[in-house]
């Protein structure tokens, strides 16, 4: 028995190294692995976000976004006329134009638009006469009937840069006219100014050698009646034209 007891108590001290050994070798590998990992502590986002404040900056990059640019519509080309016209009518705003500082110059223009229907005919004339010392433009609406060698005109012509409170005192005419061939033709003109209150009785001999308007000699004689003077005034008017 002692024999027995012996033998295992050396069996023991031979063993105790080794086993000692298996233990160290355990405990090594474990400490290595738990000195070599990295662990995140918990509820480290829950304590940032209860320190962070209203002043605090942050500069963690935020995610990209692409940008939607629309890319503009092309327009088509567009041509402007930037070139100045002349402007033929005389105005006060650029009456200016046509100052050549002589006494004597003067610059007219007239334009006439009409329209025909059968023997009657409808249309509006604008004259404008410039000189030194004086600028005139009228506006006229004239109507015309003709048949054969007979025609009746009627006419109201109006001063545009008259004052306001005057622009509806104008010169209604009428004019019957006779021709006696295709030269020579008789007008007689009645005409009354509701502006200076004048009445005005014309008769016209009148000319065309060329059968055309390219030259008209006019010879005439008339009466003037006024209300507010006196006494009735005569005149003698003549007048050549030429178109070119």
């Amino acid at each position: 028995m002692k024999k027995l007891f012996l033998i295992f108590i050396l069996l023991l001290f031979i063993a105790t190294p080794a086993f000692s050994d298996d233990i160290v070798n355990e405990n090594s590998d474990d400490t290595t692995e738990e000195f070599g990992m990295i662990y995140e502590p918990e509820n480290v986002e829950e304590e940032n976000i209860e320190e962070t404040s209203a002043e605090d900056v942050f500069l963690n990059s935020s995610p990209t976004e692409q940008l939607n640019i629309k890319k503009s519509k092309k327009f088509g080309t567009k041509k402007y006329d930037l070139s100045t016209k002349e402007d033929k009518n005389i105005t006060p705003q650029n009456v200016y134009m046509f100052q050549n500082f002589d006494q004597y110059s003067s610059k007219s223009s007239s334009y006439t638009k009409q329209k025909q229907h059968g023997n009657f005919t409808l249309g509006t004339k604008y004259d404008s006469t410039y000189s030194p010392d004086s600028t005139s433009q009228t506006n006229t609406l004239f109507s015309k009937y003709q048949k054969n060698k007979f025609s009746f005109n009627t006419s109201y012509k109006s001063n545009s840069l008259a004052p306001l409170d005057q622009r509806g005192k104008g010169t209604l005419s009428f004019s019957p006219e006779y021709k006696l061939n295709n030269k020579i033709s008789v007008q007689n003109i009645y005409s009354t100014s509701f502006l200076d209150k004048n009445k005005k009785s014309e008769i016209m001999f009148s000319l065309k050698p060329f059968k055309d308007d390219r030259m008209d000699f006019n010879i005439g004689a008339s009466q003037i009646y006024s209300e507010t003077s006196a006494p009735t005034r005569s005149q003698l008017n003549f007048s050549t034209k030429f178109r070119f």
